[in-house]
């Protein structure tokens, strides 16, 4: 497997990564509408389209020998993602992990782990002091992948899906 940056004409592979592996990180009470709504306002093609031109974002793609693209990072510039976290964090300049996926068959295979190291060298080519990302209070799989990884907690946040109000932990990696 390969991290790269991802390609404009991915946008259509991402989004369907991405509709896949999203909820997996949803808390189970959740309902499915507004995981479904969540994924038709951020993470559709047009959504990654956007994301793929847009200054201030990156798009990591882990792909795999035979080109399939696997797992994916999105990256935004400092604290962009959510303005109200910046007060949490320690590193300036910071890069937020605004989503963090990994296909569902290749979890615990160590592609997180593969992915994660390039997001902390496209962090470190940056000169970022930090990355920060947050995840859902009860990603307990998440959450202890991210602590072995060096990620320290900063706080809180609340995060909608759907209309719906989500806690959040905010985690920071310093570099």
């Amino acid at each position: 497997m390969v991290v790269r940056p991802a390609l404009p004409d991915e946008a259509a592979t991402l989004a369907d990564l991405a509709a896949r592996t999203f909820p997996l990180a949803c808390p189970p009470e959740l309902p499915r509408e507004a995981i479904e709504e969540f994924i038709t306002e951020h993470l559709d093609v047009d959504a990654f389209r956007g994301y793929l031109n847009t200054d201030g974002y990156t798009v990591l793609a882990s792909v795999r020998a035979d080109g399939e693209v696997c797992a994916y990072a999105l990256l935004v510039d400092g604290a962009a993602m959510d303005p109200a976290c910046a007060h949490l964090l320690a590193g300036d300049p910071t890069i937020g992990i605004s989503k963090f996926y990994v296909d569902q068959s290749l979890h615990g295979s160590g592609a997180a782990r593969i992915l994660l190291d390039a997001v902390i060298d496209h962090g470190r080519l940056a000169d970022a002091r930090s990355l920060w990302l947050a995840t859902n209070v009860g990603n307990a799989r998440a959450r202890a992948f991210y602590t072995r990884s060096g990620f320290v907690e900063r706080g809180t946040r609340i995060f909608t899906v759907g209309g719906l109000d989500n806690q959040d932990v905010v985690l920071e990696l310093p570099l």
